[in-house]
């Protein structure tokens, strides 16, 4: 036995072996040694060879093969050995060059020494003091996962509770109209800098559509708001844009950025979602109602276990399912996807990397691994469901109904199968027949009687070797093919009458209140389990611990999610309001308070005005968590309405503007560039909500052997001229004149968009078929709207950028108009290339 088994070792050992090495392995097969001997042969073999890079000193990977406990536990891989199984066991796969890279690097083991291994593996694995025994191993263990945390990491200022600071004293008063101007003054009047003068009143109107709703104002619109001297013009302007549509469509598409929302599942497959849209639409409907940011929180973690009769409630759980889809489901996908779920909560909601703690203590925060895996029992139980957004009464109707006509068609897809069946049968026989003798000796040999290789050989063919519908109805007889005619007409008049699917979410649901167990995973590998963990919250931001209280009778979930939910959503935790208000800052002001939006910790950065922030943040828990009241608040300030042009005294004193002495000027987001161009052309579809669309992409940019399809309409379809929130985000099929500007691939969150500037942008602009298509229309909408040339550059400068143009630009805008027949589309074309069409002013 010894002998064969070498024998299977020693071919799979040559590409790195040569002959005269694998001689002595052969050889020692044959020897039998005592347990005790083969343990400290296995000892020595370890410790000469293994513990420079794995021992006391140095843990590579994270692996110690210093005891057989150690061992066992493994490092990032997992499990370093496999008791009785060499070839599963890790350490013996890499030493023997099963597995690359082989070990030691450089230095292969001789053969003898791989063979002791192997031998020891099968026998059991036993390890004798010539090994140095880690005694401290369970104390290590009992550390990690129970690391303490001090009163002094409590003191940081994110886990501290937000007091509402007094208002400070400034010397300008004339220029504070709200506590927002009070907090930016003093620390401006602190380093001798002044605020910029007041922007124009062209300038505030453009500024706030395309901040509130990403659109640019009508001439019409701005004509209105420059006339209006009134007192209460600009918060009445403020709350117009605010009950517009279109703000949630704006600030909608913030919000999906942080969730890494798609419609499509990701990877090589990438599947599309059918129904995940739903939630797309749940979230700009949550922001046009100013739905309180806590329960928007609370329904997106928990919406099922909290107000499982809300159709809203169900479809915002679709938060849970936006991440990336593996196309295999293994225990390890799994743990992916758990840690996706935490790493997006934690970041998007509390501000905090929590996900850097699943394979060890956070490196920077006071984020134990305990933590990370108390959270991950938070979601545990979690399934993947499509939730009908119907009552319990159709669903069950529907079920019904869709019974009765399987019971309808069973006997006539039976009738069906049987009369095919010897067609079927001779032409596989036909088939088999031209297989090699001995793939049909294997098929020949009955199940239990097969060796591995004619298993192996018989399951290729059975899983491969089929006859297609065309053969088969090629071969039937005329009174069969009849027959068969007849029974596929009779199931296809049944498969009509199904009831049409009811309308579902893509959202998470839980098998019952039993929740799922859930272990501490050492160094975050599924074949290193731990203890059995409760679950639990961000200790360092809780000020005690939260209870989680079992289920009621009769509940459906484990309810640990709406436990969860309720302590992110609360006034007394210390990061929720900061990191909104913060998120808020950020889009209105170009960049947040603190300028890592989703890394409140200490590897991220440190506010910029911290008394600001808690202010704001305690104000946004007294307005009742309203998003719109924030708006409110921002825009009236006198820090939004200021010039964005560049001082150069200021500029010196503070050249990254991080006090904010004047405007930041921000160019639009991809989506804004695309509806921009559609709205001043006349040709936007203001339609809200619905399935996702898909414009044009030439195929060349999306085939592949994958089979991924697009079904984009030609670029003159109005059915594409949505707003672009709409368009459908195929993970890797990306529309190009988003992709250029920068918007993100969903792979993760994303809280803050690159912001590139790169030829290919121009270019898209200048070059693209759609842009150039927009640009005749715009051309039209000119000549229908206005009589000669010089009317035409004045409205179509009104249109695009919002006031008239100058002298200089109306003169050479007409000499260019004039030069060439197709001088106006061209003209119109060049001022979707300005960057002043493209930025906020």
């Amino acid at each position: 036995m010894r002998h064969r088994l070498a024998a299977i070792w020693a071919p799979m050992l040559r590409s790195r072996l040569n002959v005269k090495a694998t001689l002595p392995l052969i050889l020692l097969a044959g020897t039998a040694l005592p347990a005790q001997d083969l343990s400290k042969q296995a000892a020595q073999v370890l410790r000469e060879n293994c513990f420079g890079c794995h021992g006391e000193a140095l843990k590579m990977s994270h692996l110690d093969l210093r005891s057989r406990e150690s061992i066992l536990i493994g490092g990032d891989g997992g499990p370093a050995l496999i008791s009785g199984k060499p070839a599963e066991s890790r350490l013996f796969r890499f030493v023997s060059g099963i597995q690359q890279p082989s070990m030691p690097p450089g230095k292969p083991l001789p053969a003898a020494k791989i063979e002791i291994l192997r031998r020891w593996i099968e026998s059991g694995a036993p390890l004798e003091e010539s090994a140095p025994a880690r005694t401290d191993d369970k104390a290590a263990i009992a550390a990690l996962e129970d690391r303490p945390i001090t009163a002094e990491e409590r003191r940081y200022w994110a886990f501290r509770q937000p007091a509402r600071p007094s208002t400070p004293t400034v010397r300008s008063t004339d220029w504070v109209r709200n506590s927002i101007d009070a907090f930016l003054l003093a620390a401006l009047e602190a380093k001798a800098l002044q605020p910029s003068p007041p922007a124009d009143r062209r300038t505030l109107v453009r500024r706030a559509y395309l901040d509130l709703t990403g659109l640019p104002p009508d001439p019409a619109a701005i004509d209105e708001f420059v006339n209006d001297r009134s007192a209460d013009a600009w918060p009445s302007l403020v709350n117009r844009l605010l009950e517009s549509p279109h703000y949630g469509e704006r600030w909608g598409r913030h919000w999906l950025d942080l969730v890494r929302y798609a419609d499509s599942g990701g990877y090589e497959i990438d599947r599309d979602r059918p129904n995940i849209w739903r939630y797309r639409d749940y979230v700009i409907r949550a922001f046009n109602q100013d739905k309180p940011y806590d329960q928007f929180v609370r329904e997106q973690i928990a919406g099922d276990e909290i107000n499982p009769g809300s159709h809203d409630a169900l479809t915002a759980t679709g938060f849970l399912r936006n991440g990336l889809e593996a196309n295999m489901k293994t225990e390890q996908t799994r743990m992916d996807e758990l840690d996706d779920l935490i790493s997006t909560s934690t970041g998007a909601f509390l501000g905090m990397t929590a996900a850097c703690a699943r394979c060890h203590n956070h490196k920077f925060d006071p984020i134990p691994q305990k933590d990370y895996y108390r959270m991950q029992a938070v979601f545990f139980s979690t399934q993947h469901e499509d939730l009908p957004l119907v009552g319990e009464v159709e669903v069950a109707n529907h079920k019904a109904e869709q019974k009765r006509i399987d019971g309808l068609e069973a006997p006539l897809k039976k009738e069906r199968t049987a009369l095919q069946k010897p067609y079927k049968d001779a032409l596989l026989a036909k088939k088999k027949a031209l297989l090699p003798e001995y793939i049909q000796a294997a098929l020949r040999t009955p199940e239990e009687k097969r060796t591995e290789g004619q298993r192996l050989n018989a399951s290729q063919v059975e899983k491969t070797l089929r006859i297609p519908d065309p053969e088969i109805l090629a071969a039937l007889s005329p009174s069969d093919a009849a027959r068969d005619a007849e029974l596929r007409d009779q199931i296809a008049r049944l498969e009509q009458a199904r009831p049409a699917p009811f309308p579902a979410a893509m959202g998470i649901a839980e098998k019952g209140p039993r929740a799922e167990p859930a272990y501490f995973l050492h160094r975050g590998s599924p074949g290193s389990k731990g203890s059995l963990m409760t679950p639990g919250i961000l200790s360092a931001a809780s000020r005690a611990d939260v209870a989680f209280p079992e289920p009621a009778e009769g509940a459906k979930s484990s309810m640990r999610r709406a436990t969860f939910a309720a302590w992110v959503a609360s006034t007394d935790n210390p990061l929720t309001a900061r990191v909104m208000v913060n998120r808020i800052w950020q889009h209105h002001f170009g960049e947040g308070i603190v300028p890592t939006p989703s890394n409140f910790g200490k590897s991220g950065l440190a506010p910029t005005h911290p008394e600001l922030l808690d202010w704001l943040a305690v104000e946004f828990m007294r307005q009742r968590w309203s998003v719109k009241a924030m708006h409110r608040l921002m825009l009236t300030s006198s820090a939004w309405q200021m010039a964005s042009d560049d001082i150069p005294a200021s500029a010196s004193i503070d050249p990254s503007n991080r006090l904010l002495w004047r405007m930041p000027r921000r160019r639009l987001e991809g989506e804004l560039i695309r509806d921009s161009i559609l709205a001043v052309a006349g040709t936007l579809d203001r339609k809200t909500g619905g399935p996702p669309i898909h414009p044009y992409i030439d195929p060349a940019l999306w085939q592949s052997s994958t089979g991924r399809t697009w079904p984009g309409r030609p670029d003159n379809d109005p059915e594409t001229w949505r707003r672009s929130v709409y368009v459908s985000h195929k993970r890797t099929i990306p529309l190009p004149m988003l992709e250029v500007f920068d918007k993100p691939d969903a792979a993760g969150s994303c809280a803050r968009r690159n912001r590139s500037t790169i030829a290919p942008q121009a270019l898209m602009l200048m070059n693209n078929a759609s842009v150039g298509l927009h640009a005749r229309y715009f051309a039209q909408r000119l000549e229908r709207e206005a009589a000669g040339v010089e009317a035409r550059v004045d409205r179509a400068y009104r249109l695009a950028l919002g006031r008239s143009p100058s002298g200089s630009e109306r003169s050479e805008s007409l000499d260019f108009i004039r030069s060439s027949p197709y001088g106006l589309v061209d003209f119109c074309q060049a001022l979707f290339n300005l960057n002043e069409f493209v930025y906020i002013p």
